[in-house]
């Protein structure tokens, strides 16, 4: 395990070259003003700190970066997330066929094979049936929960890009600016129009840049989360419904020989689990 002075030691470094990062890319160099004379008047062109180019190229990456995870995720979206994926009705009637049929024996195997929404939550409610209704339904609830925030979860990426595109937009504006000045510095407040048009043209690209991720991601975002909501809902309905038809009925009224029979037993019979 290292000690503390080691960790402190590989602190100092990396506090040292990173202000020696900010100071390349805050301190002048002759090498900005390349190029020299211009053949006719001999005026000199600025050109961007290299460091400063290095952090345009991050940020450029970051926001393609984003671009692109943004138009992986609304595809997954777009192919995962439907009601035939999540809760097929054919599922759905295949379900309530076993059911009807009492055969509940195939019943827990399909569920506990069956991929979709419905089939996990009601296998949460049925493989609790020993334990009554209540717990069966708790089963079921719980499933349903945990199913749809992983849905949800899914697409929440595309939130987070959609928040962070304009920071990241924002900084390469900043960043811009700040060619722009140092363009205006080095002219000596006597800067072009050539001078101060890459900072400016640079700022604009990337607040461009910024939106048109945000935009597009936020939208997907706000589309996706409504139509899972309606999935998941249905989804939870339909697997509630079918618990309700797997509850026990409630007990007659006693008939004539039956005031006898022990609490006991009339109390274990209505708890008998539903699986055969």
């Amino acid at each position: 395990m290292p000690s503390s002075s080691s960790r402190f030691r590989s602190w100092r470094r990396f506090i040292l070259w990173a202000g020696a990062f900010v100071l390349a890319a805050l301190v002048p160099d002759s090498a900005v003003m390349a190029g020299g004379a211009a053949a006719a008047g001999g005026i000199a062109y600025y050109y961007p700190n290299p460091i400063l180019m290095a952090l345009d190229i991050v940020v450029i990456v970051m926001l393609a970066s984003a671009s692109l995870a943004s138009v992986a995720l609304i595809i997954d979206a777009a192919i995962h997330l439907r009601a035939a994926k999540i809760a097929p009705v054919e599922t759905t009637r295949r379900l309530q066929a076993l059911i009807e049929a009492r055969q509940f024996r195939e019943l827990m195997d399909f569920t506990a094979t069956d991929a979709s929404f419905v089939s996990k939550a009601l296998h949460a409610g049925v493989r609790r049936a020993h334990l009554g209704y209540a717990a069966m339904r708790e089963g079921l609830e719980n499933s349903a929960t945990e199913q749809a925030s992983n849905l949800f979860r899914r697409i929440e990426m595309l939130n987070v890009i959609g928040n962070i595109g304009p920071l990241i937009g924002l900084l390469g504006t900043v960043l811009g600016m700040i060619m722009a000045f140092y363009a205006l510095h080095h002219a000596g407040g006597q800067a072009r129009v050539t001078d101060l048009s890459a900072g400016i043209a640079t700022a604009l690209w990337h607040t461009f840049g910024g939106l048109a991720v945000a935009i597009p991601s936020l939208i997907a975002f706000g589309f996706f989360r409504t139509r899972l909501d309606k999935i998941v809902t249905r989804a939870s309905l339909s697997a509630d419904e079918l618990l309700e038809s797997l509850r026990p009925s409630e007990r007659p009224p006693a008939a004539a020989g039956e005031a006898d029979i022990p609490a006991e037993r009339v109390e274990n019979r209505h708890k008998e689990p539903v699986e055969p």
